[in-house]
């Protein structure tokens, strides 16, 4: 069990589990920020975890430790915008929780097809309108929610290299020190 995800979050409260995965979700976008700049034809994808993230891409082991070590510098040197990327999932899940508040909105109390489809013209306004808005409430809930640029303690243990789905995936393990960066 102590090899398992689960096992190495044991003795941790769950509020720094949480803190843990915004540090790491931070070093993720910087990450790819930096490669996107050095590859900007590559698809490049991320998934954060408490212990470290995961990179998806057609990249090699050196790439992905350069770029986190810079990543890590700039973040670091307070580059913090690094920790914003626009495409996060972050954005992508306020961005439908907008659009179904909108929608709920719109239908309530719509109890026959001809109500729902006389609204129909309606609904796709506020979509559309929620989804506009929804941009710059998932880049401020990346700021303040998923995600906190400040790398103190944080230390990169190793990057292991593997396959997902036929695709070139990198494991960076992260790790905490009490004394900062």
């Amino acid at each position: 069990m102590e090899n398992s995800l689960l096992g190495k979050m044991q003795g941790y409260s769950a509020g720094a589990v949480f803190s843990q995965l915004r540090k790491n979700h931070a070093l993720e976008h910087a990450t790819i920020h930096v490669l996107e700049k050095k590859h900007a034809r590559k698809q490049i994808s991320g998934y954060s975890i408490f212990n470290g993230f995961w990179l998806l891409g057609e990249l090699k082991i050196q790439d992905i430790q350069e770029s986190v070590d810079v990543a890590i510098a700039r973040l670091r040197n307070g580059e913090k915008q690094l920790a914003i990327h626009p495409g996060c999932g972050t954005n992508l899940v306020v961005s439908g929780l907008c659009t179904a508040v909108g929608a709920i909105a719109v239908m309530a109390g719509a109890d026959s097809a001809k109500k729902k489809a006389d609204r129909f013209p309606t609904l796709a306004a506020v979509s559309s309108l929620m989804i506009m808005l929804s941009r710059p409430l998932g880049f401020q809930t990346q700021k303040y929610v998923t995600t906190d640029p400040d790398m103190t303690g944080l230390q990169v243990v190793g990057i292991n290299s593997d396959e997902i789905f036929g695709l070139p995936a990198f494991f960076v393990e992260t790790g905490w020190s009490s004394h900062g960066g």
